[in-house]
């Protein structure tokens, strides 16, 4: 499959900003802790729906931070970390080594997961904020129930989409654009690398709705097992005032 240039576009960006990002991700969540206390990395309601995992095959599709990765290994299961970015992929595995977690790590594109096999994995978890730099959310569910095994677990936990639409305003909740707005969205991240020239790092971003997600999961060959909306805080990086708003949108389908 030849590489998608928007994801190519997201990956070069990933690859420049991965110092400065893993540094600020360190500076809210301690990774060593991860093996030992799942609740760092995983929501209560993820925890309670994963149940038991010694001894089962996960994958962990744009697993970024491998917060979720770790977690995930230090419950038993036998653990393959996905991410489009080798800088993200090789600061997990210096980690992984440190903590003396034996995890695989593969970098791909998650629309295109030809180096993993069919029917390999009892659990496909994704998490946090992957399907916004991802231009065909059916393909990439399509390939993350590819790889499952039949009966096995496709678990999506995402940013919830009522989230996207806001305006950067700490007063007040102001609509920046439609929630059917899906996109691309076009922004550039080289103002978060010092020394870099203006322009020079555009990325993309889509805005999945609530009944995309759904659909995309049903049409992968998955039947939906739940769906929450988890937590109504605000995170420091957010431009709005939203509490009260759902955080994150989980489901979880089990494949046909």
């Amino acid at each position: 499959m030849d590489a998608n240039p928007m994801h190519e576009a997201n990956r070069r960006g990933w690859d420049a900003v991965s110092p400065g990002w893993q540094a600020m991700i360190d500076e809210r969540y301690d990774w060593r802790g991860c093996p030992k206390d799942p609740t760092i990395a995983l929501d209560s309601r993820e925890l309670e729906l994963l149940g038991e995992l010694e001894g089962r095959d996960v994958c962990v599709l744009g697993s970024g931070d491998n917060l979720a990765v770790f977690a995930l290994a230090g419950m038993g299961a036998g653990v393959t970390s996905v991410d489009i970015s080798q800088p993200q992929l090789d600061t997990a595995a210096a980690r992984a080594q440190e903590l003396g977690l034996d995890i695989s790590f593969v970098r791909a594109d998650v629309v295109d997961l030809s180096p993993l096999g069919d029917e390999s994995f009892d659990l496909v978890y994704t998490g946090g904020h992957v399907a916004v730099w991802v231009s065909a959310l059916e393909g990439y569910y399509s390939e993350a129930c590819r790889i499952l095994r039949r009966g096995g677990t496709f678990m999506v936990n995402e940013y919830h989409p009522f989230r996207r639409v806001w305006r950067d305003s700490l007063d007040e909740l102001a609509v920046a654009h439609s929630y059917f707005e899906r996109g691309p969205h076009q922004y550039d991240r080289s103002e978060s690398v010092p020394g870099m020239p203006a322009g020079s790092l555009p990325s993309y971003e889509f805005n999945w709705t609530v009944a995309d997600y759904v659909s995309a999961v049903m049409e992968a060959g998955c039947d939906l097992l739940a769906i929450d909306e988890i937590g109504d805080g605000v995170e420091r990086w957010e431009g709005a005032p939203m509490s009260r708003l759902p955080n994150y949108l989980l489901l979880v389908g089990r494949k046909r």
